[in-house]
């Protein structure tokens, strides 16, 4: 009976510990997403009246698609941190797409789809 009783108390202790870790992720989950907004980087300048000068870093795919029109290539590749094992954030795989005499715009792959990167390339 005193076994019974230690593995209930563990159990209920490990329950207490991930609904106590679980509740302070919660809480830090808002400011992390207004962090994330503004990271990023931008290469090049765009020019005054361009599409690429509408954008800011922070923004969401679909704001930014809806500003500037649709992408004449688009694709997704693996960052560094998809090989992590048990790694699940937003930031493991990202989207990329192309606009022809504008240049590339590198978007997080999942959740909200933040514009990270902005590459002015007038060439591409």
């Amino acid at each position: 009976m005193r076994i019974d009783k230690l593995l209930l108390l563990i159990a209920l202790a490990l329950l207490a510990g991930c609904a106590h870790k679980q509740a302070k992720n919660d809480a830090a989950a808002e400011p992390q997403k207004q962090e994330k907004a503004a990271e990023g980087s931008i290469v090049g300048t765009p020019a005054p009246g361009s599409k690429f000068a509408k954008l800011k870093l922070g923004m969401t795919m679909k704001e930014a698609i809806a500003k500037i029109g649709r992408p004449d290539n688009q694709w997704h590749r693996p960052t560094g941190k998809s090989a992590i094992p048990f790694y699940f954030g937003d930031d493991r795989w990202v989207e990329e797409l192309a606009y022809k005499k504008e240049g590339r715009l590198t978007f997080n792959y999942g959740g909200d789809q933040i514009l990270t990167g902005i590459v002015v390339n007038k060439a591409e």
